[in-house]
């Protein structure tokens, strides 16, 4: 596989302001949404752009690959990491990212090895203390995690739990933790919408001067369920049978 593949360059520019992604992720799934989701941003938008740059983590083995990967991270103005488990190329990832972190305006690492994950940085949010036994997010995540569960579930609960719980907390800091949450319901939906709208949120809110984006951009994810009943001609997956009969008898018949 090639990453230039995967870089999205505006065709015309002109004088909008030029905001700059790096994305590393373990498969390939999220890169036509990514490509899609920025050129959306590159067509609709009147005074900013974006140029975005992809890596599947298995391409930084190759040393090619690797230097424009820190020449990419270099220009960043925000870095998305996802699913970084592998312990030699995580820490080729903190090796290239540390460095430019305090530069950068906006870092979101999902779920990763602790060392990536302490990359994270959002306003005053960051998962500095991620891995040691006093850190918030690990202690959360332990304490509401079902029994038998997995990271990912326990992940996912933290998900759909702490932004009903933080919107009551006054402050930036619960408002830069509540943007990180917002930003990881966004790419777990992983549609196109979600992740312009993704995109969007972090340049308006930590890239950009305010009034710089135009139109409707603060829409709220589109969560998918963990489990559903799903019909082609549907506008959605339903969460019950229930809810699937009564659209199946009035709408759908």
């Amino acid at each position: 596989s090639n990453p230039e593949d995967r870089r999205v360059v505006p065709d015309e520019p002109g004088d909008r302001e030029i905001f700059k992604v790096v994305y590393v992720v373990l498969e390939s799934q999220y890169q036509s949404s990514l490509t899609t989701a920025c050129k959306r941003i590159n067509a609709g938008q009147e005074n900013v752009a974006v140029e975005c740059s992809g890596y599947i983590l298995e391409e930084l083995r190759d040393p090619k690959n690797y230097e424009q990967f820190k020449k990419d991270v270099a220009e960043a103005n925000i870095f998305i990491g996802s699913l970084i488990f592998v312990q030699e190329l995580a820490d080729k990832v903190v090796e290239a990212v540390e460095p430019h972190r305090e530069r950068m305006d906006a870092l979101c690492i999902f779920p990763s090895m602790p060392q990536v994950m302490r990359l994270n940085k959002i306003g005053s949010f960051t998962m500095a203390s991620m891995g040691q036994s006093k850190n918030v997010m690990t202690d959360f995540m332990k304490k509401n995690k079902p029994s038998g569960t997995s990271f990912q579930d326990g992940m996912l609960k933290l998900v759909r739990t702490l932004p009903k719980v933080l919107k009551y907390l006054p402050g930036d800091k619960a408002k830069d933790a509540r943007s990180f949450m917002m930003s990881l319901q966004y790419w777990l939906g992983g549609s196109p919408e979600n992740i312009e709208a993704l995109l969007l949120n972090l340049a308006g809110n930590y890239v950009l001067e305010e009034g710089k984006l135009s139109g409707e951009i603060v829409s709220p994810p589109e969560v998918i369920p963990d489990q559903g009943i799903w019909h082609p001609m549907a506008p959605r997956v339903f969460e019950d049978s229930s809810e699937y009969m009564q659209w199946l008898r009035n709408e759908h018949a």
